[in-house]
């Protein structure tokens, strides 16, 4: 099919839907008023009060926790402009309008999945142009990724047949996906992307960040501002499992961002989680069905890349299960007389707590707190503690514990680096490595152990995670059955780690925040 005749398609279906509320006077007097700088905060207000739907959404929208931030109740549109700024006014209306404008007519197609993943980009390419050190314009870049899908959705809603059939061609594994749009369509997602954004009047230097870029062609030299939507598409698109012939690899991905934008390949991913928990809070008032944000799992061989998928599918969940409490309060039930559907339930409760807590920036000692206490509560450990390291990384504090007979397991743990065999505990926090031992009876583990360790501790099995914080280790969280209890399993080591994943980010935003 000729580019041509896709473009007709796409405008007589746009003709038969009734055309789209983002081609709407609203959406071009708002970009121009916010771009002007003889405008007030009085003229871009008028223009958003005249969308009645609009005005509704925005208000509610910079009520949330996520936007208010402790200036009281927004309850007219002409302050909300002024505290949040023209700039992300312009954004969130940009968002609010897109998002109105693709009805979820096809369900088999996930268009509100794949408006969260623009979403999720939009976000990640502002808040990577603000860490970086180049002078890139971050609202250009939350504009350009939030667009970069734009050719997609649009097929996906106006020619659903031709969208379908280039999925199941996808499916097949045959053909490269920029092949498959070009064969369907004769133009790529990108280019039709830049040709509906050229209609609404962005300019160019937007059209050009909503073009594919070639990894190979990156440098330390590289436009950050034309190259951002795309990598940070890229990034989304391997962590939703939509890169099946992984034609651009997440690992390289990072790489790009950190070597054009001369960001700390760690900080990247740090952002990741940062905006995943920002999408979190508003994506329900956005219009977007949260269990879309849910990513599925599939083991790639890519450390990195798991291990982000992990984080990202434990926080989805957590805001799924918080949704549904919000929004379909029910009845209280009593406790399951089977142990671990009780074990179940408390976990749940535990997660949606600390998930409250760690997105409401709560004191990192109280998350500890409630991280110790719901690992001794939830799995099968008889005990579970916290050990910090002092300044010097040569000392082990218990900072807290749960259970019973600690006393002994106390005492074992506060102690000081000797250089003896009997430091393995600050080796391990040293190699940053989860140590499990599932039962201190087999594989010779009393002998591989510390005497002193095997002698206080008491313990049939055990489970440690490292702490980290930034790139230092500040000490370990800890949980164990005791002697005669049985030994650990596996479905015990991931609950505990499910409570540790939470520690871990609550560390990376306190460790975000102290930079700031």
């Amino acid at each position: 099919m000729k580019y041509t005749d896709t473009l007709k398609n796409i405008h007589r279906s746009l003709d038969k839907l009734g055309d789209l509320p983002v081609f709407t006077a609203t959406v071009n007097r708002i970009q121009q008023i916010s771009s002007s700088e003889e405008s007030d905060a009085m003229a871009l207000a008028m223009a958003i009060m005249k969308d009645a739907s609009l005005s509704a959404r925005l208000l509610k929208l910079a009520n949330s926790p996520a936007y208010k931030r402790g200036q009281g109740n927004i309850t007219v549109v002409s302050r909300a402009v002024v505290l949040l700024g023209f700039n992300q006014i312009k954004n969130i209306c940009l968002t609010l309008k897109l998002i109105e404008s693709f009805h979820d007519t096809h369900p088999d197609l996930d268009v509100p999945g794949m408006m969260m993943r623009q979403f999720l980009s939009a976000n990640m390419a502002k808040e990577l142009a603000l860490r970086s050190e180049h002078p890139i314009d971050p609202e250009e870049a939350y504009i350009g990724a939030l667009l970069f899908g734009l050719g997609e959705i649009m097929v996906a809603c106006t020619l659903p047949d031709q969208y379908r059939k280039m999925l199941r061609l996808k499916e097949q594994g045959d053909k490269k996906w920029p092949h498959i749009q070009a064969e369907v369509l004769g133009i790529s997602f990108s280019e039709l992307g830049r040709e509906m954004a050229a209609g609404w009047g962005y300019p160019k230097q937007v059209l050009g960040s909503m073009a594919q870029v070639d990894l190979k062609h990156l440098d330390e030299k590289s436009d950050l501002s034309a190259c951002l939507p795309s990598l940070c598409n890229g990034m989304v698109e391997q962590l939703y499992g939509q890169d099946q012939q992984n034609e651009q690899p997440y690992d390289r991905l990072v790489d790009a961002v950190s070597l054009v934008g001369n960001i700390p390949y760690d900080d990247v991913g740090e952002i990741t989680l940062q905006c995943f928990r920002q999408v979190a809070k508003v994506s329900r008032t956005y219009g977007l069905k949260t269990r879309s944000m849910i990513p599925s799992f599939t083991e790639s061989g890519d450390f990195a890349k798991d291990d982000m998928v992990r984080q990202l599918s434990f926080l989805a969940h957590g805001e799924v299960e918080h949704q549904a409490q919000y929004e379909e309060p029910s009845a209280p039930v009593a406790l399951a007389a089977n142990p671990k559907q009780n074990q179940a339930d408390n976990q749940l409760l535990y997660m949606n707590q600390l998930t409250e807590m760690i997105a409401a920036e709560g004191k990192i000692h109280e998350v500890f707190k409630l991280v110790v206490e719901a690992v001794r509560h939830c799995a099968g450990f008889d005990r579970s503690l916290l050990c910090l390291l002092d300044r010097t990384r040569k000392k082990l504090s218990v900072k807290m514990i749960e259970g019973d007979e600690t006393d002994s397991l106390q005492n074992y743990f506060e102690r000081q680096k000797n250089g003896k065999a009997d430091d393995l505990f600050f080796r391990v926090l040293e190699k940053q490595v989860t140590l499990m031992v599932n039962d201190l009876d087999e594989d010779g583990w009393k002998k591989r152990l510390p005497p002193e360790y095997v002698r206080k501790a008491g313990a049939q099995g055990f489970v440690l995670i490292p702490l980290v914080m930034g790139k230092r280790v500040i000490g370990m969280l800890y949980a164990d059955r005791s002697a005669g209890n049985g030994a650990v399993t596996e479905e015990d080591f991931n609950t505990f780690n499910r409570f540790a994943t939470q520690t871990r980010l609550a560390l990376m935003y306190a460790d975000s925040k102290a930079k700031q």
